[in-house]
């Protein structure tokens, strides 16, 4: 898990400081969901597609299993805007829909602790505001596969917690910069 932490990292540094990524759009918050909770970066393309990268801590777990560990995750996402609303005073308001891919580890429904990979959809809406600040709600749910080991045998199952739990709202707020 710390090399895929490393490897988002690097990732995200290398983009943010390039001379064409610093000239576009980019922001940095936090994402909040009944499935977990993490830090969200967001970098516009042009006007109408951006990239999504997510790195959480997952917390399903927590409520329904007796051990009570958090997971842990990583998904990037690239989105197009289909539709954007400015107001007179500044405001900005855009919804916006795209593929991506996840990765992980944590328990399942009814599993051990395991990897899990799969392809992640994201649709959702933000309000931008003039002071640097975007709040916004997306749903977010992942296809894939949960990769477990029990009794000396490895475990393969549809990851039934991506589906679920990424059918619930989740929360953002970011700093735009």
């Amino acid at each position: 898990m710390q090399k895929v932490a490393s490897i988002l990292c690097v990732v995200l540094m290398t983009i943010s400081f390039t001379d064409k990524a610093l000239a576009r759009e980019r922001s940095l918050g936090a994402v909040f969901s009944y499935a977990g909770s993490g830090l969200d970066y967001v970098q516009f393309a042009d006007s109408h597609h951006f990239y999504r990268y997510q790195l959480r801590v997952e917390t399903p777990d927590l409520f329904w299993s007796e051990d009570g560990k958090a997971g842990i995750s990583a998904s990037a996402s690239w989105n197009t805007v289909f539709s954007s609303i400015e107001s007179r005073n500044g405001n900005r308001i855009r919804f916006y829909a795209g593929p991506g891919l996840g990765i992980g580890y944590s328990r399942d429904l009814k599993s051990m602790p395991g990897v899990f990979i799969g392809l992640k959809g994201c649709i959702g809406g933000e309000c931008s505001f003039p002071r640097g600040i975007a709040l916004s709600i997306s749903i977010s749910p992942m296809l894939g596969g949960h990769f477990s080991k029990k009794d000396g045998m490895i475990r393969m199952g549809l990851h039934k917690w991506g589906l679920c739990y990424g059918l619930m709202p989740e929360a953002g707020i970011r700093y735009i910069f």
